[in-house]
């Protein structure tokens, strides 16, 4: 049973990795995807029209508009994500050498301010202008230290905070990734 499941995971995983290939324009490829309190993260590659291909950081964060709850499990909720795309790099190593970048940020002193480039969520799985987002190493009280992105978003302006479990298992999805692909 074991060499069944291995062999199906192994065909999805080799699917996907030549689905990629060929991806069209404007259409997201998910690598890697973690929630984390009221925030969700994925890393995801990004086709421009131009034919350019790069690696994203997915900034978002949740507010949760309606939610129906029924014997304390959620039925059904209304969702509203504001989103920014940090941008990793053109491939995965570009990739892999910003997320050891922000991965040392966490060393840094409190208050360490850092600016990144990133392009904003148009809203529909496509990507907008190219703009900058800004980071901050701050501690919340009884949560420890975390990067804090400061990006805006309609009218307002938007925090979502990423703690170094949520990155370090970003990071190991992103390095299997690279090994499936062998991507260089």
């Amino acid at each position: 049973m074991k060499r069944i499941l291995t062999v199906i995971a192994l065909a999805i995983v080799t699917l996907s990795a030549f689905a990629q290939k060929n991806t069209p324009a404007g259409m997201r490829m998910e690598i890697a995807e973690i929630e984390q309190d009221d925030n969700e993260f994925s890393i995801f590659t990004y086709k421009d029209d131009d034919g350019t291909v790069g690696y994203y950081l997915s900034l978002g964060h949740v507010y949760r508009l309606l939610e129906v709850t029924r014997n304390d499990e959620s039925d059904f909720t209304l969702d509203h994500v504001n989103e920014t795309c940090l941008f990793l790099g053109a491939d995965s190593e570009e990739a892999s050498a910003t997320i050891e970048t922000l991965m040392e940020l966490f060393d840094a002193p409190l208050a360490t301010v850092k600016e990144f480039p990133c392009r904003l969520s148009t809203g529909a799985e496509r990507l907008g202008e190219p703009a900058t987002t800004s980071c901050s190493v701050v501690k919340r009280l009884l949560q420890g230290k975390r990067l804090c992105f400061m990006f805006q978003s309609g009218g307002h302006t938007v925090q979502a905070d990423l703690t170094k479990p949520a990155l370090k298992s970003l990071r190991m999805s992103l390095n299997l990734h690279k090994k499936i692909r062998k991507d260089k």
